[in-house]
C-alpha cells in the first residue's frame, strides 16, 4: 500500500510527533510510506526508510502554487499512490485537493484540534475539500462530533482513531515525599496553549508555596514576552525556561504535577505523557482533556481561563500528596489500557483497508 503523509511541516509538536511514530511504525512489508511537507522542515526529525519530498510551498493561491499543486497531483498518478492523508489546514487544501484532481482511491483529512485556527472563508474552503475526501480520522469523541457538526460530515465515515504512545519509552516513576516541582509541556507558538495563565496561577502559588519549582518545557516566539510577565509578577527566579528539551519523557521524570491549560485542546500528547510517567495531571475541561482526565479520580479538571481556579488545583495537590500519587496511579492504569502504538497501528491498517476495500 502506497501511502503519502501530507503535513505542512515537521517541528516538535503533538501532531508532528504522532505522524512521525506512525510513519516510523509501519510495517515496511504492507505500506511504502512517503512524507510530504510543503514548509522547511527540521532534517533531524525526518522518518528513517521514508520517501520525504520536502517542497516549498510558500502560498497556495499563487501561480507557483498552482504549479506545485499540478506537480502534485502527476506526482500521485505516476506513484499510483493509494492513499493520501492531510493534516492541517494548508496541508489539506494542497494534499486534498490533488488528491481528488488525481483520482486517488482513499483521501483522508485528519482531525486533531477543535478547528480554533480557521477563519470563516478558509472554513468555505475546507468543507468543499472535505466534501472531496472519502474519510476523516479524529482522535477525540469531541473532536469528531466537531468536525461532524460544524462542517456536516457524515459520522460513518469517521474513524476515532487514539493516538499512539511508546509505553516502554515512558515507565512509571513512583514519587514520594511533598510536592516540589510543577511544569508545562508546550510550544510557546501560540495563545490558545496559555502559557501565560500557567505564569499568573504560579505567581499566586508562590505567595503561599515559596519553595515550588515551575518548569516550562518547549520554545516558540511568545518566550520573551512571558519571561517579562514573569519578572513582572514576581515569580521568574522560580521559573524554569527549560526551551526545547531532547528528552522530554527523562524530564517528565522530574515532575511531580503537569499542567496543560489550553483555551482548546484535542487529544493532548503531553497530557497523556503526563500519566505514563506517575506525573499527576491538571487540565482544563476543555476538547479531549475530561476523556482522559476524569476529575479527581485520574487528575483534576478545571475551567479554562481561570487563574484562580489552577492556582487552587496546584494548592490542593500540594497540600495532599497522598491523593497527587493516588490519582497518577490511577492515571497510568487507565492510559496503559487504552494507549499504545501496537493499537494505533493496529487501528489505522484496519481503517486503511475498510477504505481501500469500498466501492
Amino acid at each position: 500500500m502506497k501511502i503519502i503523509f501530507c503535513i505542512d511541516k515537521l517541528i516538535r509538536g503533538g501532531t508532528e510527533l504522532q505522524l512521525i511514530g506512525l510513519i516510523n511504525q509501519l510495517d515496511r512489508e504492507k505500506f511504502t510510506p512517503y512524507l510530504l511537507t510543503i514548509r522547511e522542515s527540521a532534517p533531524d526529525l525526518t522518518p528513517a526508510n521514508c520517501i520525504h519530498l520536502n517542497w516549498d510551498v510558500k502560498k497556495l493561491f499563487s501561480l507557483s502554487g498552482i504549479i506545485s499543486l499540478v506537480k502534485l497531483v502527476r506526482y500521485l498518478r505516476d506513484e499510483k499512490i493509494d492513499v493520501v492523508q492531510t493534516f492541517f489546514q494548508d496541508s489539506t487544501l494542497f494534499g486534498g485537493t490533488a488528491a481528488f484532481l488525481a483520482n486517488t482511491k482513499v483521501r483522508i483529512a485528519c482531525f486533531r484540534d477543535l478547528g480554533f485556527w480557521h477563519s470563516k472563508k478558509q472554513a468555505v474552503l475546507l468543507k468543499w475539500v472535505y466534501g472531496k475526501m472519502t474519510g476523516f480520522i479524529c482522535n477525540a469523541e469531541i473532536v469528531k462530533s466537531h468536525f461532524s457538526n460544524s462542517f456536516s460530515l457524515p459520522r460513518e465515515k469517521m474513524a476515532l482513531l487514539r493516538n499512539g504512545i511508546d509505553v516502554a519509552a515512558l515507565p512509571y516513576v513512583e514519587h514520594t515525599g511533598p510536592i516540589q516541582n510543577i511544569g508545562i509541556v508546550g510550544n510557546m507558538t501560540r495563545h490558545v496553549k496559555r502559557t501565560d495563565l500557567f505564569i499568573r496561577a504560579a505567581a499566586i502559588v508562590h505567595k503561599s508555596y515559596p519553595s515550588i519549582r515551575f518548569h516550562i518545557i518547549g520554545d516558540g516566539h511568545m518566550r520573551p514576552e512571558l519571561e517579562a510577565m514573569a519578572k513582572e509578577l514576581g515569580v521568574f527566579r522560580q521559573l524554569h525556561f527549560a526551551g526545547r528539551v531532547a528528552d522530554v519523557t527523562g524530564y517528565l521524570g522530574t515532575l511531580d504535577l503537569g499542567v496543560i491549560c489550553s483555551d482548546s485542546e484535542g487529544l493532548s500528547n503531553a497530557l497523556l505523557e503526563y500519566m505514563f510517567r506517575g506525573v499527576t495531571a491538571i487540565a482544563t475541561s476543555v476538547g479531549g482533556n475530561p476523556e482522559l482526565v476524569e476529575d479527581e479520580v485520574t487528575g483534576l479538571l478545571v475551567p479554562p481561563n481561570n487563574e484562580e481556579a489552577l492556582a487552587q488545583a496546584m494548592a490542593h495537590l500540594i497540600e495532599n500528596p497522598l491523593l497527587a500519587r493516588q490519582l497518577a496511579a490511577a492515571a497510568r492504569q487507565k492510559v496503559e489500557s487504552e494507549y499504545s502504538w501496537e493499537k494505533c497501528i493496529a487501528a489505522h491498517n484496519h481503517f486503511y483497508q475498510e477504505q481501500l476495500a469500498r466501492p
